[in-house]
């Protein structure tokens, strides 16, 4: 640890704290005016996109607070830490899964749009966001169990709030490739479903002629949703396999420190900031609401004025 350049890793905390303004700036307002507004709260995407913003602002405040201890030289106590990387990855994992149900639930609206309402109503939906949570938080919680039971503690000895390691005992080595092996089955997976549901959407719009022109906004949509999804599923990606490469020895401690960091501070934090105005802005029906929300007296007088 002592080797590693500390005042370099403190210089990531100026792309931290732009992500996190951004995110401050844009994500909160948006999940107040699906929540407060009834409309919009009784529609599935808009629902889908609240969790989605929701699962950031758990994520993004919990990785602040490692990341500011981190690099301020105030090392979080073991048990807090332990605790807030259970928060992250509940966040972490509830996003993913919610952005795959959002496409599912595009799918479905394109595929049945007779039946979309009584496939996917909001009552349903809100039951499935509690399952959501529910399976988002069973895993790092287990992980935290089996850690304590098996007396492996990988944060005791670590200056900095960073899952490094899950210690050398044949223990801490098998919990370490189960939880590969899981995270990678899983993101697998969740891909295969998203570029499944893509390609399905594509054949069956394909004749429409939203597609035809180089600019349309089929096209900016998709590429929009395409760069999100790679910044919400590669950090999972990248975490997988800096754990082989270390387990392999092919990277050392220190190496190990900047990927870490890089990956929780900028990569993470990435389509934190991005998505709520990739995603909830471009609705115009959000747009409205958070402008109403925001300048009440502005959009009363052009509402007069119309």
């Amino acid at each position: 640890m002592e080797s590693t350049p500390f005042l370099q890793l403190q210089m990531f905390l100026i792309p931290l704290s732009i992500c996190i303004v951004a995110t401050l700036l844009t994500n909160p307002p948006i999940l107040a005016a699906i929540l407060l507004k009834k409309k919009l709260r009784q529609e599935t995407r808009y629902l889908l996109l609240a969790n989605t913003m929701l699962s950031d602002l758990v994520f993004m405040l919990l990785n602040a607070i490692i990341a500011f201890c981190n690099l301020s030289l105030w090392p979080l106590n073991r048990i807090l830490c332990e605790l807030a990387y259970v928060g992250i990855s509940t966040g972490y994992i509830s996003a993913v899964l919610t952005i795959t149900l959002m496409v599912l639930d595009t799918y479905l609206a394109v595929r049945w749009p007779l039946h979309y309402l009584s496939l996917l109503p909001s009552s349903r939906t809100i039951k499935i966001l509690g399952l959501i949570w529910l399976l988002a938080f069973l895993f790092p919680v287990s992980i935290l169990i089996l850690i304590e039971t098996m007396d492996i503690h990988p944060l005791q000895h670590q200056k900095m709030c960073l899952i490094l390691s899950f210690g050398h005992k044949p223990a801490g080595e098998a919990l370490l490739t189960g939880a590969n092996i899981f995270l990678l089955t899983g993101l697998a997976t969740l891909s295969s479903l998203i570029l499944y549901f893509y390609v399905k959407l594509y054949c069956i719009t394909r004749k429409s002629g939203i597609w035809n022109r180089k600019y349309s906004r089929a096209r900016v949509t998709l590429l929009f949703h395409s760069v999100l999804l790679l910044l919400y599923f590669g950090p999972g990606l990248i975490f997988s396999i800096e754990l082989l490469l270390y387990r392999k020895e092919l990277i050392g401690l220190s190496d190990r420190i900047w990927i870490c960091i890089t990956n929780s501070n900028v990569l993470m934090m990435l389509p934190r900031a991005l998505s709520p105005a990739l995603y909830g802005l471009r609705y115009r029906e959000i747009s409205d609401a958070v402008k109403g929300m925001l300048f009440p007296a502005r959009v009363s007088q052009i509402g007069v004025s119309d």
